[in-house]
């Protein structure tokens, strides 16, 4: 065999272990891994399936994950929960799992008119496969959901 195929042949066995770091079915871009349910469920249901599988709610960061996220959910035509409500105080949004302040990310990208708090009770945020756009919801409402891990962070069992 010759030296450049050996290293083709390095190369693409290296590339394929290095991707073998998000498990089967989910989705790799920047640190992340992803994984957009099959299944649909209400918010807090959501968050326990995501649990279990070792990681947490989506948290989207930047345009770039967003454009990424959109570009899954949109040929499959399916509204899915992110990690992010107002339960705890109407109009102060924070991430799922972190906790974390949706301000302190520097990005959203509600629908213009969003959050609007429908009928007093929309308090989880979700992503349409229309836009890309995020819109408050009912939490009780079963949809699909997008789970995330830190990219090469080890097995997920689910």
């Amino acid at each position: 065999m010759h030296k450049a195929v050996k290293i083709a042949v390095f190369l693409l066995l290296s590339t394929s272990k290095a991707l073998s770091d998000c498990p089967d079915g989910w989705l790799h871009h920047g640190s992340s891994c992803y994984h957009i349910s099959h299944d649909k469920e209400p918010m807090i249901t959501a968050s326990a399936s995501c649990q279990h599988m070792g990681c947490e709610f989506v948290e989207i960061e930047s345009a770039a994950e967003n454009a990424f996220l959109f570009a899954q959910i949109k040929p499959l035509k399916i509204e899915a929960w992110l990690g992010l409500n107002d339960i705890q105080e109407e109009t102060i949004w924070h991430w799922y799992g972190s906790n974390r302040p949706l301000t302190s990310t520097g990005f959203k990208n509600w629908h213009s008119g969003e959050p609007n708090n429908l009928q007093d009770d929309e308090n989880c945020a979700l992503m349409s496969p229309a836009n890309g756009q995020w819109y408050d919801g009912h939490c009780h409402v079963p949809l699909h959901y997008i789970c995330e891990k830190s990219y090469g962070s080890g097995e997920i069992v689910g």
